[in-house]
């Protein structure tokens, strides 16, 4: 098949490709979307391209994607829009970035990718954990940092409330489509709370992914984000995963540190006592920490005394 329009391709390959997916990256570099479709389906690919592809139906889940963006105004983000974060998405030998992304919400993806900071934890925290989640990211909101996390339960999900609470943007990174409700609650919490809140996922806007490939977003937050806070980590693998891949990406770990009697900041104070995070109490701390994101810190008030 040769798909007639390159969102068409584009939906095609992102229904098709299990992420990460770096021999099918390279091939679209190599040939182009279009033209990379037109010989996958003919399975005229190099065996390293089909061995990443899923057996099913991609011609008609694409244009049930594209149907669905159209209806719900979504967007279809590919490497050759402006709006493409071109600085954090680059395919190195540890990280494959996203074929392309559905993306609902306002702002530009680019924008909110420069100046950002990721939040990640356990989806069952502790209030003290729920409190300086919430706290951390509304700071950050209020110095014009973008929050970014997951669109799951628990610290997650607390850190985009936060961030709205502050009227600041956010974006949610999911591990499902975009109109799927996968968390339950996820649908309610990101498109209905706020309108500054932008969800991205490299699926297709109604898909589940199989267990398999569960968790491969959270490589999506470490790189499109300047840095990465912990925030009561628990015993959760998909924090521990986005913090490994912030440290393959060369970007600073900060971590929130807890009573030392509660295991689930366990991980935290082991980030924190092996040299791998540093320790932050609040948003300043965060700012102060992080080079990039310097300018954004507020001057110290005047306390020259009045003559």
């Amino acid at each position: 098949m040769r798909p007639a329009t390159l969102p068409h391709a584009y939906a095609y390959l992102l229904s098709s490709a299990a992420p990460p997916a770096h021999a099918t990256a390279r091939y679209i570099q190599e040939v182009g979307p279009i033209e990379a479709v037109r010989r996958i389906s003919a399975d005229r690919a190099p065996l390293a391209v089909l061995a990443e592809q899923r057996p099913g139906d991609h011609d008609g889940a694409a244009r049930d994607a594209v149907a669905a963006a159209a209806l719900h105004g979504h967007r279809l983000v590919t490497p050759l829009d402006d709006e493409w974060p071109t600085e954090q998405l680059v395919h190195t030998p540890t990280f494959c970035p996203p074929l392309a992304l559905w993306v609902n919400g306002r702002g530009s993806l680019d924008e909110l990718a420069r100046d950002s900071v990721a939040i990640v934890g356990t989806r069952r925290p502790t209030k003290y954990g729920e409190i300086y989640a919430m706290d951390i990211a509304a700071g950050l909101s209020r110095h014009g940092i973008t929050v970014w996390s997951g669109g799951t339960p628990g610290i997650a999900s607390l850190a985009l409330r936060g961030a709205h609470n502050a009227r600041g943007p956010s974006v949610a990174v999911l591990g499902s489509g975009i109109r799927n409700d996968y968390p339950a609650h996820h649908e309610t919490l990101l498109l209905g709370r706020s309108p500054d809140t932008l969800v991205v996922s490299e699926h297709n806007p109604l898909t589940i992914p199989p267990t398999s490939h569960v968790g491969t977003h959270n490589r999506l937050l470490a790189a499109m984000t300047t840095a990465c806070v912990v925030v009561e980590p628990g015993y959760s693998d998909a924090a521990m995963g986005v913090v490994g891949q912030a440290e393959l990406n060369g970007r600073p770990v900060l971590a929130f540190p807890g009573p030392v009697t509660t295991l689930l900041f366990r991980q935290s104070h082991d980030l924190i006592r092996t040299g791998r995070a540093t320790l932050i109490s609040d948003a300043h701390d965060v700012l102060e920490c992080v080079p990039a994101l310097a300018r954004h810190e507020r001057p110290a008030p005047d306390k020259t005394p009045e003559s």
